[in-house]
């Protein structure tokens, strides 16, 4: 008789180290068990969709790379039908089983982590990639790596889930897993392990929590990955060009700055036409989503048709990493660079824009590859005396445009010069990047991003601790009045008197000395408010609590919360460190919240000032 799932888990949690998994079964066993995961997903996702390409569009239409290049006829009507039929697929995919499943997989990823507490149904996983498959595989303008984001996320999420592990920790795997599948498609372990911390917020800000099990995850992915395929590079570069790219001149900084501003006037038409794309087709309500996608994919496929006179070998099919090798190897002209860039941003808007399932990672870096290559081919031709390698730039454009079009300029500097190789134009790559992030940070690819953590929903408690544990109980009693103290042998009469005149709703119950001896609040009096007989014969003392619960000045306001909300009151009574039974004061949740927002003002003013 087979074993239960829920048995088998919690054998396996015994073997390492018993239910409470502790840090090194967390971040390290769990971690490596995501990232062989991520890198088998990842693995059966990129020859799944090789399965799709050479099925429906690469064999029976002709299609040699990423070009329509070809013999007009009837391939003509593959190019228009197959990209249509993908798209009309992929939708009815997405809107049939898993509605999250559309669009490019990396705005989902983000959402899941701020808004939905990291969670990722399994069926999202299967959809994710058959819809993707589909969409990149007909002809699809869109990338791998958004949906290996997802789908390395959704087995994250799972495995925590599997586990029982908490929502924060289910958040963190959620990341690695997103790291494990970028780590593996890109062959860029550590790029790979940056990129989903650094990709959910606008600004520059990690989810440090999540270092560690994702550059685990990701290592052991890639590691799965080259082990399966012995692929070690996902752009190939030739030796004499690898070894043209460096940086030799310093008047060649000059050059990268005009390269930091064209590409953030792409980035800005890459964004705004993406969004505007994606606009026209909602408004196109009346008609199903799925023939929305088929549209979409039919006008790709006219767009691809259109250029190909200009074109020539070069396309705007699939990703783009065949454009990406061109820019590079320096086989593209300035007129068709000029075409290739616009064709591709609106090819891809037409993809995802219409709801198509794919990522805007990869067709992101051939457009800074395309923009790079022709300000290198063009400065090469007007300052011939400077003796410019267009390859630089086309490789300094590709890092350069997606870090500030996406916001993650760590992470998008080292996955370029992991996936072609060389790190010779590090300098100049970070120059254009921390440029580009500048002049463009007023738009984004991902709508979802959030400015930083104080921002996220999933921080949300986190940031209240944070802000509660800098303040100290003192810094709210300088300037307070001396606190009503009533004596524990005063009777009931009088103690109604003391507390009609009051603003308190709990007052110290104090001996002879002051010394506090009790607590009682208006519910205490309440019960025998109307004992009228014996007001004068009841005192503090009989009704009063003993128990107290007291904070001093040193103690600092998440502390003191946590002394409210233990006993559900509204008050605690503030006591000195060196005397605890001499009241100081009287701590309010109002007195606190009051605190709080007023540093949170403070904080957002020197955040906004800096």
């Amino acid at each position: 008789m087979a074993t239960p799932a829920p048995k088998r888990w919690s054998r396996l949690l015994t073997l390492i180290g018993g239910k409470d998994i502790g840090f090194v079964g967390k971040w390290v066993l769990l971690a490596s068990l995501v990232g062989i995961a991520g890198g088998l997903a990842a693995v059966a996702f990129e020859h799944l969709i090789q399965l799709v390409q050479e099925n429906v569009l690469v064999g029976p239409a002709g299609i040699e790379g990423e070009s329509s290049e070809g013999p007009w006829g009837w391939r003509t009507a593959l190019i228009l039908l197959v990209p249509a039929a993908g798209g009309f697929v992929a939708l009815w995919l997405a809107v049939r089983f898993s509605p999250e499943s559309e669009g490019h997989g990396t705005e989902q990823f983000i959402r899941t982590f701020h808004e939905k507490d990291g969670k990722v149904r399994k069926r999202t996983v299967a959809v994710k990639a058959l819809a993707s498959a589909v969409t990149i595989g007909s002809g699809g303008s869109g990338g791998q790596e958004g949906p290996v984001c997802q789908i390395g996320g959704g087995v994250g999420s799972a495995i925590a889930d599997g586990f029982k592990l908490p929502e924060r920790d289910r958040r963190i795997f959620l990341l690695a897993g997103g790291s494990a599948g970028i780590g593996a498609l890109f062959c860029a372990p550590l790029g790979g392990a940056l990129f989903a911390p650094e990709v959910l917020y606008k600004k520059p800000e990690y989810e440090g929590e999540a270092i560690i099990p994702c550059i685990i995850a990701s290592i052991i992915a890639f590691t799965t990955r080259t082990t399966l395929t012995g692929e070690s590079r996902v752009v190939a570069i030739s030796p004499e060009v690898r070894e043209a790219l460096a940086f030799r001149d310093w008047r060649e900084l000059l050059i990268y700055l005009a390269l930091a501003l064209l590409v953030t006037v792409v980035s800005f038409v890459y964004v705004k036409t993406f969004k505007g794309v994606h606009r026209v087709f909602e408004r196109l309500s009346r008609i199903p989503r799925p023939v929305r996608g088929a549209l979409g994919g039919f006008l790709l496929g006219a767009l691809a048709l259109a250029i190909s006179p200009i074109a020539g070998e070069h396309g705007i099919f699939f990703g783009g990493y065949a454009l990406m090798r061109g820019s590079i190897a320096g086989d593209i002209g300035v007129l068709v660079l000029i075409v290739l860039i616009a064709a591709k941003i609106l090819g891809t808007s037409l993809t995802i824009g219409s709801g198509g399932s794919g990522g805007m990672f990869a067709p992101s870096l051939a457009i800074g590859a395309l923009t790079g290559a022709l300000v290198g081919e063009g400065a090469a031709q007007l300052f011939p005396g400077l003796g410019l390698e267009p390859a630089c730039f086309a490789f300094v454009g590709m890092g350069g445009f997606f870090a500030g079009v996406a916001k993650t300029p760590i992470a998008s500097i080292i996955i370029v010069c992991e996936i072609t190789g060389s790190y010779e134009l590090l300098a100049p790559l970070m120059l254009v990047s921390v440029l580009h992030l500048m002049f463009a940070a007023q738009w984004s690819l991902y709508e979802t991003q959030v400015s930083g953590q104080v921002d996220s929903p999933a921080h949300a408690g986190d940031f209240v601790v944070d802000v509660l544990e800098r303040m100290k109980v003192g810094d709210l009693f300088e300037g307070f009045a001396k606190p009503t103290l009533v004596s524990e042998n005063t009777t009931l009469r009088r103690a109604l008197e003391i507390v009609s005149t009051s603003r308190s709703s709990y007052f110290a119950a104090v001996d002879k000395d002051e010394r506090l001896v009790g607590i009682f609040g208006l519910t205490d009096i309440r019960r025998i408010f109307h004992e009228q007989a014996v007001a004068d014969l009841v005192i503090v003392r009989d009704f009063m609590v003993e128990d107290v619960v007291t904070v001093t000045p040193e103690d600092d306001l998440n502390t003191a919360l946590q002394r409210l909300n233990e006993r559900a009151i509204a008050q605690v009574p503030v006591v000195d460190a060196n005397n605890p039974r001499k009241v100081l004061g009287m701590l309010s949740r109002n007195n606190l919240g009051a605190a709080y927002h007023k540093k949170l003002r403070e904080l957002k003013r020197a955040g906004a000032t800096a």
